[in-house]
């Protein structure tokens, strides 16, 4: 990973926090934590009769299906399963989303977003931002924690601590999800989004988080299941599969990608995915590449002439279903990336096309 990810640090060795929590893995003692998971559940099983035990934020994806899994499967929980609708889907999107229900036969709730709003807020952070999905990140995080209140529910179930896996700005080790909306996936800006008057509060009313002192009133209980089980997310593809999981590739070929099953349930989103691109100058293909070595599974050798093929490219029909919805041309979609190039990683040719400065794996050599 480059030291132009946001949030990221290094030991002295040059050593990211990634790869230091992805180590520690292997000293930690996963015996204990399943022990709390299951202490965890016995405290909420058939705390609400024969109702729901748990809610669970889910997405439709892998890392759901594995977390579904663990929850309903092996731990005999009755969770109420919670999701926010894309602005448009794949199909296979549609299909692994209602392959969890199906499969762990699981009550769901979806939260389809006000498309109105959506494309206003869209096209606004993309270009205040460089984040166009800031609107649909907000309502991802802020959904969850607001419906297990709504129901009762108080014990929230997530997947991956983003900050430690990853690394990021709160990258303390920590069971408790109480503070994942502060981490960074979703800028926290608000007021300035008012100032043309196109909208109003009460149009974003639904991203509006819960404080965390109305969650711990309501006495909410939101974990991490990374915190108990060991986090991979190829082991969680392979185990996923097994439960009727579909990867992307039989319906679409994605440009800028080297796998085929992560972010697959929109195109629109994956310009966001994109977006670090000109910021930092490295994309999705830098981060699955990292992971796929820290897994143990590539060198460090084979991914970089893969990073290099994939990530500066933005899949045509990604940009084609962006520009619809937000109503701009391709012309005027590049020419607002413009501004989001960072001249210090990048120079523009005489052709007004963007090249990097820097070399995969090396960074930007004197």
């Amino acid at each position: 990973m480059p030291d132009t990810r946001p949030g990221l640090k290094f030991d002295d060795h040059g050593i990211c926090y990634a790869c230091l929590h992805f180590d520690q893995q292997k000293e930690t003692n996963w015996k204990n934590r399943w022990s709390e998971l299951e202490k965890i559940c016995d405290k909420y099983r058939g705390c609400n009769g024969d109702g729901y035990d748990c809610a669970m934020a889910v997405s439709g994806g892998k890392d759901s299906h594995f977390q579904v899994y663990i929850m309903k499967e092996k731990l005999k929980m009755n969770p109420l399963l919670l999701s926010v609708g894309n602005l448009d889907w794949t199909e296979i999107g549609r299909s692994n989303l209602n392959n969890i229900s199906e499969t762990f036969g699981c009550d769901m709730l979806m939260f389809q977003p006000n498309r109105k709003i959506a494309k206003i807020m869209m096209k606004k952070a993309f270009e205040k931002l460089g984040s166009p999905s800031w609107y649909l990140d907000y309502l991802i995080y802020a959904y969850p924690y607001k419906m297990s209140i709504k129901m009762g529910l108080k014990l929230l179930v997530y997947g991956e601590d983003v900050n430690y896996t990853y690394g990021g700005e709160h990258g303390k080790e920590t069971p408790s999800a109480m503070l994942q909306p502060l981490n960074d996936v979703a800028k926290q800006v608000w007021n300035e989004w008012f100032v043309d008057g196109d909208i109003n509060k009460k149009d974003l009313i639904s991203i509006k988080q819960p404080s965390i002192e109305e969650c711990r009133t309501f006495g909410l209980e939101p974990i991490y299941l990374s915190y108990f089980v060991p986090w991979n997310t190829h082991h969680n593809y392979e185990v996923a599969k097994k439960w009727g999981f579909q990867h992307l590739e039989h319906e679409y070929q994605r440009e800028g990608f080297i796998e085929n099953y992560d972010q697959i349930d929109t195109l629109s989103y994956l310009v966001n995915i994109f977006m670090k691109y000109p910021k930092y100058g490295h994309a999705y293909s830098t981060d699955m590449a990292s992971r796929w070595i820290r897994y143990g599974m590539k060198t460090r050798d084979e991914m970089i002439p893969l990073v290099e093929e994939n990530d500066g490219q933005l899949d045509q029909g990604t940009l084609k279903k962006f520009c619809e919805f937000i109503d701009i041309s391709v012309p005027q979609f590049w020419k607002i990336i413009d501004k989001w190039y960072d001249p210090d990683l990048f120079e523009k040719t005489k052709d007004e096309l963007w090249k990097p400065k820097f070399k995969v794996g090396k960074g930007i050599e004197p």
